[in-house]
Formats: C-alpha cells, structure tokens, sequence
C-alpha cells in the first residue's frame, strides 16, 4: 500500500476508535468469544487458513481481515440464532465450524466476474480435503453462492437442516462490514488499488455513502435485522468525518 494511502488510513482508524462499539459487539461479547476460540483453535480450521492465505485477494480489501471477521460474525450468529431451536451444544459447535468455513471461502473468486458463482465452484473443490458430510457441504456452498447483496437468493430448501440459516448468518456477517470496517480497511485498499488520490476519493464518497445505507433493508436473520442498521450507521457516522478530514486534506494539499 502507498504510505500516502496508509497515512490516511491510519486517520481513519484514529477517527473510528472514538466511536462506541456497535450494541451486537457489546451485548453477543460472549457468543463472540466462543466463535474466536473455535475459529482459532479447531485444528480443521487452522488447516482451511494456512490454505486459503495466499489466494485471497489482499489487495481489494477482501483478504484476511475481511474474511477472518467474516466468518467469526458468521459463527456468532449462528449461535445466537439457534438459541430457540436449543440443540446439542456439539451439534451447535458443529454448525459454528460450517458457518467459518463458508466465512473463509466466500471470496476466494473476489476478484472475478459473478464473484459469489465461482466462490461456490471453487469451494467445492477445497471441501472435498475436510471431514464434512454431504449436507455439510452444500450448506456452504449454498451460502457462498447466495452471499451477494441485491440479488435474488436461490429458494429455500427445508429438506436440508440449518442450510437457510448458514446463508442468512453468512450474509448478515458479510454485510455488517459494510459498516465501520468500509471506511477503516476496504475503502483504503480499493483505493491504493485504482491509484486514486484525495480527489478522486472525495468526488465518489457520496456515492459509497448511499450505497452503505443501502444495505440496511436487506439483513436475513432476525439478529441481523435488529442489530445490523446500527452496524451500518455507526460506520456512516464514522464515513461522514473521514469524508470531512478529506475535503481539508485536499484543501491543504491545494
């Protein structure tokens, strides 16, 4: 990344750290833990991450980072979305593992054309190396291939368990990033990557902005509908004073 672009990234994550964190993150703080510790501690998925590091796409934005708090989103909810259904913890912990594969693999084809189609045909490649069984595996690929915002999902399939509810929790988590992490991570990428400058930066800001926003009516999961429109504000929030940091950084620079 240039140091130019790094610099200001650093403003922006100077400007978000005075921002309270999102209710999801302070009330679901033990549900996260739970999803932290199985995502860093299952041995099958220490496996997935060592294989999936140098493929993905670091330089839009859609790398580690993003994918890493992907599937950890994905995981807690799942947990917090099972609670009425109160099934075997195992079988809990077991959909948790399904829901940060998906969060792993969703952009594995991030930077190709219909990126979610080809995640789905490229995960399916990957998942035959694991231990999961044949509805384990369509779930996730089911979820990848259904991950994009604004378009239509593919139908329902109740025949299959929790396969709707890892699409929905993959998507929801997918989408809470386009909250504070657009304007503290993906937006600096996406930026060194184009080569666009503080100029270039300030005239397409309003229209990021609207397109945050409209994310807000699109949540799937009863969670992601109460908790996500705060997600998405509070980065607006955050959006709004990067914005005006940069009209006075391009006024200087003039």
């Amino acid at each position: 990344m240039r140091e130019s672009i790094r610099r200001l990234q650093r403003e922006a994550e100077r400007i978000a750290s005075k921002h309270p964190l999102p209710e999801f993150y302070t009330r679901f703080r033990a549900e996260t833990a739970a999803a932290r510790k199985l995502f860093f501690n299952d041995p099958q998925i220490s496996r997935l991450r060592k294989i999936l590091e140098p493929r993905y796409v670091e330089e839009l934005g859609h790398g580690t980072f993003h994918c890493t708090r992907v599937s950890i989103d994905t995981a807690t909810l799942l947990l917090i979305e099972t609670v009425p259904q109160r099934p075997e913890a195992s079988a809990v912990e077991r959909l948790m593992t399904v829901g940060i594969f998906a969060g792993l693999l969703h952009d594995i084809c991030r930077g190709s054309k219909d990126h979610a189609a080809c995640g789905a045909r490229e995960a399916a490649k990957f998942l035959t190396e694991f231990d999961l069984n044949d509805d384990e595996v369509f779930s996730i690929v089911n979820a990848i291939r259904n991950h994009e915002a604004f378009v239509s999902a593919a139908p329902r399939l109740d025949s299959r368990q929790w396969v709707q509810l890892t699409s929905d929790c993959l998507y929801d988590a997918d989408k809470f990033r386009w909250g504070a992490d657009t304007f503290t991570h993906t937006l600096w990428y996406m930026a060194d990557y184009q080569d666009l400058g503080p100029r270039e930066l300030i005239d397409r800001f309003p229209w990021g902005m609207s397109g945050t926003y409209s994310i807000i009516e699109t949540f799937r999961t009863a969670t992601g509908r109460q908790y996500g429109p705060e997600i998405i504000e509070n980065g607006a929030e955050i959006g709004k004073e990067i914005y005006q940091y940069l009209l006075q950084h391009f006024r200087e620079e003039s």
